[in-house]
């Protein structure tokens, strides 16, 4: 805010009533400190600084080169500290320079003059605590871990390692650097901790995942050291819930969110949102949206996303344009990208249009330089068939048509949607081009390939690969290994396997779904034996392809004793995919009871599944089994109250059993709902007749 002439009269006035120097010197500071600025301003009050002889003084220096950092001139402050003669006496003056530095968003500056003060600054002026926990934190922005180290030992020589900043900023050092157990060694040897410590720590468990171990902590910080609940603490842990999908953690949070009164908190309400977005729990979340008492930008966008990428484009179009309709807000480059992501999932390529033309070509804010706005256009556009559009950038735009990323993002888009004409056209305007694949461009191809019921393009593929040195490539490898048995190449699949190196566990998870997929149930199961031998932990996909081998082979026993293994065993909670194949199992072989117990006793999520609810029901339908099969609607009527199909499977259990009224009265159900059920159709290709 610009001062007025009389604000300029009232300061210097004040300045020159003051009879001693002492005042003087208060009154300047006074003046200096206040928030009503300019530059001008500041140059006025340092003249008069250095005609009363109070430019040499450092507290008046110190505060002049923060407010020159602060209306932008650093050049002028870093003028004041090298013109002030007595900046070598006390580190007061450093201290502001780098904290200056670093508050500019300039870390590697802030650290230069770090090194600049330890090796010019004589005995009498080495850094204090001040000074390293600003080099701390610089290093720390700048993610040079070693330096921050170094810095840190050199604290440590100089006994300042408990000091509250030092440690602190070590701490979080520490943590972002991976070494939680140097950081929680720092903060056990704080002689005093604060809130920010406690909090630093707490942020530390809760980035690497270690949730268990932050919720102990954030225990121990209230209850035992009576410290009080902040934004931070929330923030990291209510985050840390929605990263490892920890809904029972997170509602816990929620609760004592509201009772500690951070209720109305945005950035924690914004975590909570995006928590619950995190989890699949999209209708409570949309609940939760609605419900917050202000919206951010975040909000909106954590919105949109969440749409995104729980497989709802539609809605999550439908929140864009009220954002920039009603909202009155200017959508952000994440708000664009997942538009234009929901826009290629909907085929929509006209809203993609919209947005390029209102936000790329018109708008002159910086975003039509965006690459990665530019390349999800193009993404969008090969994804709706739009080839001559998404050409249109490839082609001509300085920013991507040199860009192998955007050429992938074509390539991905065309293997989505089986357009492999396109994907090897491509592929031939790259090379044209000189525009060396990478990695992303294999595995781009890669899925589209073993669409093609041609076992030489595999081949050919895989003769690329080894010409362009990505043989040893393990995704590509592992990639390979699907695409081989998509071709009923069970061989080719094993030698590529064989020649991996170092398996990990999707290189064997990938092998045994090449057995699944040929029908090879026990090469899948030998796999999986050899798999544990080599000290390979399996995971979720592990498990999925061999619950689907012991679903198409009617391995009962086998089925049973793999998934009780993935959590007694290995701590695999498992998904619906998992409970799918169970379901699948037991049903095909009548098995009834352990299909309807199965599903009482799974999590919440999976036990709301109306598909998994449904194949029980027409199970119950297909062996006659009443008491199930109205357990089994009684549920789907709440899931999915509009469906007809569930009504009318219902009622042809009571017609196979001969209760003609219930049957009846079903019927009457739906036609009093004025539910009808779809009539199916198949669609084949003959051929040239």
């Amino acid at each position: 805010m610009r001062p007025t002439a009389s604000a300029k009269n009232q300061i210097f006035a004040l300045i020159h009533r003051r009879e001693s120097w002492q005042q003087l010197k208060e009154s300047l500071a006074d003046a200096i400190s206040t928030r009503t600025f300019s530059l001008e301003l500041l140059l006025c009050l340092h003249a008069q600084a250095v005609s009363s002889g109070l430019h040499h003084n450092l507290y008046i220096s110190s505060l002049l080169i923060a407010k020159y950092f602060a209306s932008g001139d650093a050049a002028a402050a870093r003028l004041v500290f090298d013109c002030h003669p007595g900046k070598r006496t006390k580190p007061l003056l450093w201290n502001s320079l780098i904290s200056g530095y670093l508050r500019r968003g300039s870390p590697r500056l802030a650290l230069d003059v770090f090194w600049e003060m330890m090796r010019s600054s004589p005995a009498e002026c080495q850094p204090d605590k001040h000074s390293f926990h600003l080099a701390i934190t610089a290093c720390n922005r700048l993610s040079e871990f070693e330096r921050g180290f170094e810095v840190g030992n050199l604290a440590w020589s100089r006994g300042l390692q408990s000091e509250l900043l030092v440690a602190t900023g070590l701490v979080s050092l520490y943590a972002k650097a991976g070494e939680l157990f140097s950081a929680r060694m720092v903060f056990d040897e704080m002689p005093v901790r604060d809130s920010v410590s406690w909090n630093a720590m707490i942020s530390a468990y809760s980035q690497a995942g270690f949730l268990p171990e932050a919720m102990e902590l954030f225990k121990k910080m209230r209850i035992v050291h009576g410290f009080c609940i902040t934004e931070s603490s929330l923030v990291s842990l209510v985050s840390c819930c929605g990263q490892l999908v920890r809904v029972q953690n997170g509602d816990g949070l929620h609760a004592l969110v509201i009772k500690a009164g951070f209720h109305s908190n945005q950035l924690v309400l914004n975590s909570l949102l995006e928590m619950n977005l995190k989890c699949s729990r999209l209708d409570i979340a949309v609940k939760f949206f609605d419900q917050m008492g202000s919206k951010d930008l975040v909000s909106w966008s954590s919105m949109i996303g969440g749409y995104v990428k729980n497989d709802h484009p539609s809605e999550a179009l439908k929140m864009f344009h009220l954002l920039v309709s009603i909202a009155g807000f200017e959508p952000t480059q994440s708000i664009l990208l997942n538009a234009l992501l929901a826009c290629s999932a909907l085929g929509d390529w006209q809203t993609g249009m919209w947005i390029e033309m209102t936000y790329l070509v018109c708008n002159g804010d910086g975003l039509a330089s965006e690459s990665s706005l530019i390349t999800t256009l193009i993404y969008a556009y090969a994804k709706c068939r739009k080839m001559d559009f998404a050409l249109k950038f490839l082609e001509k735009n300085e920013r991507v048509k040199w860009d192998v990323i955007a050429w992938n993002a074509a390539i991905k888009a065309c293997a989505e949607v089986g357009d492999i004409h396109w994907v090897f056209e491509l592929l031939r305007m790259m090379q044209r081009r000189g525009i060396e694949m990478d990695r992303a461009t294999i595995l781009s191809m890669l899925p589209a390939i073993a669409t093609i019921p041609s076992q030489r393009k595999g081949a050919e593929t895989h003769a690329l690969i080894v010409k362009r040195g990505f043989e040893s490539e393990r995704t590509i490898a592992n990639s390979l290994i699907d695409t081989y048995a998509r071709f009923g190449s069970l061989d080719d699949s094993h030698k590529v396997f064989e020649g991996i190196r170092e398996k990990n566990v999707v290189s064997w998870s990938s092998m045994i779904g090449a057995y699944v997929w040929n029908g090879n149930s026990d090469g899948g199961f030998d796999a999986f034996e050899h798999m544990k031998e080599a000290g390979i932990k399996p995971n979720h996909f592990t498990f999925l392809a061999l619950l689907s081998a012991c679903c198409h082979g009617g391995f009962i026993d086998k089925g049973r004793e793999l998934f009780l293994s993935m959590e007694e065993e290995y701590g695999l909670e498992p998904c619906v995919e998992h409970l799918t194949c169970m379901i699948d199992l037991f049903c095909r072989f009548g098995l009834l009871s352990d299909a309807h117990n199965l599903l009482k006793n799974v999590r919440l999520e999976a036990s709301t599944s109306a598909g998994l609810w449904g194949a029980l029901l027409s199970s119950c339908r297909l062996h006659g089994n009443l008491l199930i099969g109205e357990a089994a609607a009684g549920v789907l009527l709440v899931l999915e109250p509009n469906n007809a199909a569930n009504y009318l499977m219902l009622a042809n259990i009571y017609v196979r059993l001969g209760r003609r009224e219930d049957s009846i009265a079903i019927y009457r159900l739906l036609n009093e709902k004025r539910l009808h059920k779809e009539p199916a159709c198949s669609w084949f290709d003959g051929g040239l007749v």
